[in-house]
This record gives structure tokens, sequence and C-alpha cells, in this order.
């Protein structure tokens, strides 16, 4: 069988794999939390760029079963493999189908089906890449519009985008060839940014009407008490060994004295820089941050293109005979997981958390009759809420101050409404009543049993808002809505909505 025939019947067996994968995954905290946002379409959200939310609103409009709602990470390496194989094939369609199938069967790959921020993210950056290929090869002004306009999707993704931006300005300025066609070129480049401009533009404004939610989130909350530390800096290059397996690790070693000359004398040396500087920068920040392994995602696609041009035909497939090899060991660990009784884990401390993924309906049951005598439902956690919404088909706002995580619901929620109304709060742990006493004229709490595990269900009667209002929502206020004093902002919704003294 030719490579190509076998990649093109690997995109449909690794798709079959991907959809009962998703079929049979549970839906997790954050996915959950995502379809939230797909609920309540807007041009941003508390903790990122909106476009997930776009796609799953969308999707929404088909159903919400996790199948549907999980389409976009089901397709998104099968879309990138045969854009990698359409991009390679002109050089060597033997070579360019082997690169391909290597990207399509690496284990995130296979088993990646999960919805996440990182998706469109992964989609746009690599499109917007090709883009700008085609822009350079033909000099064509709508194919650098194009890129631009991608990257700035890909920004509305993640802010991850500005590192591809800077990698796209990285090359314009250390790969520029004095002639005829470096003025057009670099009026290539200046449409390029210019058609992103408009959806930085759409963020910038969300942010500017909604506190700089998002910008603060990312540069300033979620990084207090960040140190040095060398584990950081341990798991992130452990990170990388991992997503490119050692097979093509030992090959670009051994052939490391000529991998610079290879690309320099190559059409794909683009790549180079696209992969190179946004994992740079990546490692410079891993002195401080621990790196998730899906911040580096959106740049790996441009690997696979760089194997391209630094692997023979020999290690490619001998890189590729490791990765099925590692990719049925992964799928087999997952089986093998899934074939076992919930009871396995009865002594884990996150046992609660694994019922409460896998047997949501269960716990659904147990809340109806208390809606029906007009109990407002509520969780103490994000992620709690964004399950149980999802699966009750009715939405749980958070009660408490949650935490600097996945904060939406202080845009969706408006505790004014709910003054002198019975609420009813559901936990995983065990509930200390006394934290509730102010907010209540009276409180009681109640416990069920599911799968062994026992949830507790925390009932309010006659919800105090002012006190909760001068409590929890002050403490929020000055921890999550102190906006720098060096940012213009219109009227802050949170401020309006329960500190309007305080707003003007």
């Amino acid at each position: 069988m030719t490579p190509t025939n076998l990649f093109k019947y690997a995109l449909l067996a690794t798709l079959v794999i991907k959809l009962a994968l998703a079929a049979v995954l549970p839906m997790s905290g954050d996915e959950a939390y995502f379809i939230v946002w797909g609920n309540h379409p807007d041009a941003g959200y508390y903790d990122h760029p909106p476009m997930v939310g776009w796609f799953l609103h969308l999707l929404l409009y088909l159903g919400s079963a996790e199948v549907i709602m999980r389409l976009p990470a089901i397709l998104l390496a099968t879309l990138i493999a045969w854009g990698i194989y359409r991009l390679l094939r002109p050089y060597d369609e033997d070579r360019a189908a082997l690169v391909a199938l290597l990207f399509l069967i690496s284990p995130l790959n296979i088993l990646n089906v999960l919805i996440t921020t990182d998706t469109p993210l992964i989609l746009f950056a690599f499109l917007s890449a090709v883009a700008l290929f085609r822009a350079l090869q033909n000099n064509s002004p709508a194919w650098y519009g194009l890129s631009g306009a991608l990257l700035g999707m890909a920004f509305l993704s993640k802010y991850f985008a500005v590192l591809l931006g800077l990698a796209y300005l990285a090359y314009f300025l250390f790969s520029a060839r004095i002639g005829a066609g470096s003025k057009r070129r670099t009026w290539g480049f200046i449409v390029l940014y210019a058609s992103a401009v408009p959806f930085v533009l759409v963020n910038m404004y969300w942010n500017y009407t909604h506190c700089w939610d998002n910008i603060l989130f990312n540069l300033y909350n979620r990084h207090e008490g960040d140190q040095w530390s060398p584990g950081k800096v341990a798991m992130f290059w452990g990170a990388q060994l991992y997503l490119m397996t050692p097979p093509v690790i030992y090959y670009l070693f051994r052939r490391r004295a000529e991998l610079v000359q290879k690309l320099a004398g190559s059409p794909l040396v683009m790549f180079g820089y696209l992969f190179a500087l946004p994992m740079a920068v990546f490692a410079l920040l891993s002195l401080k941050k621990v790196i998730g392994l899906h911040w580096v995602l959106a740049f790996y696609p441009f690997l696979y293109v760089l194997l391209f041009v630094w692997l023979s035909r020999e290690e490619l497939v001998k890189s590729l005979k490791f990765m099925a090899w590692f990719s049925a060991a992964h799928l087999a660990v997952v089986i093998a997981i899934a074939a076992l009784p919930m009871e396995t884990w009865k002594q884990h401390r996150l046992y609660e958390g694994i019922v409460f993924m896998l047997e949501p309906e269960k716990i659904v049951e147990q809340i109806r009759p208390y809606e029906q005598q007009q109990f407002l439902l509520t969780t103490d956690s994000y992620s709690s809420s964004a399950i149980i919404s999802y699966h009750y088909r009715k939405n749980f706002f958070v009660f408490g101050d949650g935490s600097r995580h996945a904060r939406q619901d202080d845009i969706i929620t408006d505790f004014r409404q709910y003054d002198g109304r019975n609420i009813l709060i559901l936990k995983k742990s065990v509930p200390d009543l006394m934290q509730y006493v102010p907010y209540f004229q009276s409180v009681e709490s109640k416990q069920i049993a599911v799968r062994g595990a026992t949830f507790y269900f925390v009932l309010g009667y006659g919800f105090d808002y002012a006190t909760y209002r001068d409590t929890v929502l002050q403490t929020i206020k000055d921890k999550y809505y102190r906006i720098p004093e060096f940012l213009p902002h219109a009227p802050c919704y949170f401020c309006e909505k329960y500190f309007p003294e305080e707003s003007r």
C-alpha cells in the first residue's frame, strides 16, 4: 500500500475512533463551562476571547449531545493532517503522506476529543500560516489579507495567537531579501496585520465595556504567586519530549549539524520561525510558570512541516511505527480504565467528583423535587455548576466566592433578583452550615448517596441579599474587579449591578 493510500485510510479510521471516544467520555467541567458560553453568545467571556463560545452556539442549533458539542475537536486533527499533506504534496507526495500520517496518529490527536479554547486557536493558526505561505509564493494581497483575517480569528480564540503574529514579524525582519519583490512583500505584511486589526478591536471593545475581564485574568489574576522553580522547567521539557517522541528527538539530534542549513535552503523556512519563536517564549516562561501541555499545541503542526525538511523517508517510516504503538498503548490504557467498575476508585479522594461526572442524572433526579418547591438551584463551584447545568438543561449559578478561574457566572447571574428566595446549594463535601447562616433566615442540610458517594444539599430559606452583597460580593469586587487606573473603561457591570454608588 502506498503512503498516500495508507494516510487516506487512516483519516477514516482515526475519525471513527474519535467519534466513539466522544460518544462515551463524560462531559468534563471545562467543557460544560464552555457550553455555558455557547448558551450566552457574546463578543467576549470572562476568561478568554469568544471563538469557542461562537462555535458551540452554532452547534447548539443541531443539539447538545456530547458528540455534537465535540465536533470541532473531533475534526481538528483530520483537517490539519489533510492540510499538511496538501501543503507538502508538491514537493514529495510519499513523504508528505508520511508526515501527515505521523501527525494524525499521535496520541493527543487521537485522544483529544474534548472541547477546549485551543481547538479554534490551532485551526485558525494553521490556516493563517498556510495562507501566508501561499501569499509569499504568489505575492498575492488577497492571500496576505486572508492570512491576517485568520490570525485575527486565532486571536479571538486565545491570546497565544500573539506569538504567531510575532513569529510572522520575526520572519519578515530576518529573512528579508533585497530585490524587486521586497517592496511588494512589505506591503503584503502591512495588509496582513491591517486585516487582523478589526478582530483585535472587537476584543478590546468588549474588554473596555466589561471591566477588562479577560485581559486582567490572563495577565494578572491567574499569575498571582508564580515563582521560579526548576521543577517547572523540567515539566516543560518533559512535555516536549512526550510530544515530539523519542525517535524524532533522536533523529533530530543525530542531524543537528545540518538542521539550520537544510531549513535555510528550503521554501518551508518560514515554518521554522513559526515553531521556534513561540517555543522559545514558552521555555522562558517555564522559569516561573507551569506551561500546560495544551499551551504549545497550536505551534506543533509547524514542527511536522519541518520534519518533512529534516527527516528522510526511512526515518519517517521508523518514527511512524513507534507512533502507531505509542498511540495504541494510550488507547489501551483508556479502554482499560473505562472498563473498570466505578467503585474501583471508591477510596480515592476524588471519588465524589468521578461519580458527579459519570452519574449526574441520578443527582438530577434528587434535585427536581426542590425545584418544584421553588428553590433556586446553585452549587459552590463553577465546574460543578457547569456540569450539572449541562445535564439538568437549566442554569445552576454559583453561591459564594468561587475561584479566580471561570467567573463567567458573575456576568450571567444577578443576586438582586433572589432577595427573599429559597436557595438549594449542591455540595460534594460536608457543609459547615455556619458559613450559610448569615445569608438566610434559616438553613438546613440534607444528604444523598449515589454509587457510594455522598452529596449534600444546603437548603437556605429567605435569602438576605443585603448581607450577601456587603460580604461575599464586596470581597469578589475587591479581589477580581480592581481595574488599574491607567486603563480607561466604561462603567464596570459588576459594580453597576451591586455597587452603583461606587461605579459613578
